[in-house]
């Protein structure tokens, strides 16, 4: 038997007015393809019926979510990983049936598990199709103003506070010395805190650049230089509500 597509599934940036935002983020022909796929692997099941349910606001879904068979998968470094391994979960691959990988935001493999999952698809020779969607890395990119020719993600730094200025000052340098944004991540509640230390650890020239709760009707992006970021955001109250618990995106240019 023919073996199956692994189609990777965007997912929107944010849960709200999620089939307001659908047909915005992701092509109409995206979403009637995702609306065929009966076998899933996903981050979270719940969470994956309710983007399901709302594309199927937008274009029918084929199968019934409780006929749908979905698999759960949080990549191997992960404290709630299943035990489930990619030949596995992609065994109805093997079978001949198209699959969905599906990402909890943004688009699966960056920033994201899956990488492991669409390697085996390779190894297999199956035909991996990316679906366009949004990812938050590179619409910040677009956004800042900052150099995107040459840039670095970097995922997340370190939590402790010394770690992250020392870390912080590493990304400047090597910022200055190659001409590269440097990019990365924070989870959404210790955002105040990677704020704070940016503003206590950068260069005053500096270039940052937040972008945050991308493609949602609360969107906001700002490039300045760290000087401009300190006059703006002097006190912690004013930081804490910029960017508490909301997703963002970190961009900085020395």
């Amino acid at each position: 038997m023919q073996i199956g597509n692994l189609y990777l599934v965007p997912n929107t940036l944010g849960s709200d007015n999620r089939v307001t935002q659908l047909p915005h983020v992701i092509p109409v022909e995206n979403l009637r393809q995702i609306a065929k796929l009966k076998y899933w692997i996903v981050e979270d099941a719940k969470t994956s019926r309710a983007f399901l349910n709302a594309v199927h606001e937008i274009e029918s879904l084929h199968h019934s979510l409780q006929d749908m068979v979905m698999q759960e998968w949080r990549g191997p470094d992960r404290k709630h990983a299943l035990s489930l391994k990619p030949e596995e979960l992609l065994a109805p691959l093997r079978a001949g049936h198209d699959m969905g990988l599906l990402s909890e935001a943004g688009v699966p493999g960056v920033a994201d598990p899956g990488a492991e999952i669409v390697q085996v698809a390779h190894q297999w020779g199956a035909k991996v199709i990316p679906l366009v969607g949004p990812s938050s890395i590179l619409l910040g990119l677009m956004a800042s103003g900052l150099n995107g020719q040459f840039f670095r993600f970097n995922g997340y730094l370190p939590v402790d506070t010394a770690q992250r200025s020392k870390k912080l000052k590493e990304l400047e340098e090597t910022s200055r010395r190659h001409g590269e944004t440097q990019i990365w991540i924070e989870t959404p509640y210790r955002n105040s805190a990677m704020l704070q230390s940016c503003l206590d650890s950068l260069s005053a020239q500096t270039q940052l650049c937040l972008a945050i709760d991308l493609t949602l009707k609360s969107e906001w992006v700002w490039t300045g230089s760290i000087e401009s970021w300190r006059k703006r955001y002097s006190k912690p109250d004013a930081i804490s509500e910029l960017v508490k618990n909301k997703p963002t995106i970190y961009l900085m240019l020395a």
